[in-house]
């Protein structure tokens, strides 16, 4: 009986200094950086299929946690992927909508207006790109909400002519983010600056519905074009 608790004991001490070498391996290994997975995949074929106490479930815990970094990574590379490919189908979605909008033909009467505006023909204060495409506010010589629409949507999409402020080159190049901020901040600053003047009511109205309807219709491309910019301008 005594004879049979010492093997025991001896057994057990065995497989203890076993474990704990393999720790060490294992440690080093790290160290070092030595792939460990590597190591114990080539321990295992020294050791074979023995039936070595303590090995088996040491082994299989390394090949398990190889089989869970493995398909780890083959998840990254798969959302990698998607974001790739989102990103890609979103950048060919602002470059379309961008050629769509600035190939689009001008109208003829804005046209006009925009010759008469460079022949010096134009009265008025505002002297601005939304002047340039005849865009007219207020009860007296107003334009109709549609028409002024219009005129704000070709203002989007046109290159800027020279003969204006320089200050107006700062808008941006057609239908960018940049043109898009310009136009609604304009649009903004002419009705703060009349607000309270109970003779350009109408025409502040009109600043505001415009406004309103410009970030409604151009806000979500704006933002695509912010994140993508059209490639004739990078």
């Amino acid at each position: 009986m005594e004879f049979l608790l010492a093997a025991l004991f001896v057994l057990a001490l065995l497989v203890f200094l076993l474990w704990l070498l393999l720790a060490l391996i294992l440690s080093g290994a790290r160290l070092i950086g030595w792939d460990t997975n590597i190591s114990f995949e080539r321990a295992g074929r020294f050791i074979g299929q023995r039936n070595v106490p303590g090995i088996s479930p040491i082994l299989r815990f390394f090949a398990e946690r190889k089989a869970e970094r493995e398909r780890r990574e083959v998840e990254a590379q798969r959302k990698r992927a998607e974001v790739e490919a989102r990103a890609r189908a979103e950048r060919d979605r602002a470059q379309k909508e961008h050629d769509e909008l600035v190939e689009r033909p001008i109208p003829p009467d804005i046209k006009r207006d925009m010759r008469a505006f460079l022949d010096g023909s134009f009265v008025g204060e505002d002297r601005s790109p939304l002047a340039y495409v005849g865009y007219r506010v207020g009860k007296t010589r107003g334009l109709a909400s549609r028409e002024r629409q219009r005129r704000l949507d070709v203002c989007f999409r046109i290159e800027i002519p020279s003969d204006l402020d320089p200050k107006y080159q700062g808008w941006g190049a057609p239908a960018t983010y940049q043109r898009f901020r310009s136009i609604e901040k304009h649009l903004k600053m002419l009705a703060d600056l009349r607000r309270g003047r109970n003779n350009q009511r109408f025409a502040v109205a009109d600043w505001e519905e415009d406004r309103q309807w410009f970030l409604r219709e151009y806000r979500e491309l704006a933002g695509l074009l912010q994140r993508h910019p059209p490639r004739r301008y990078w």
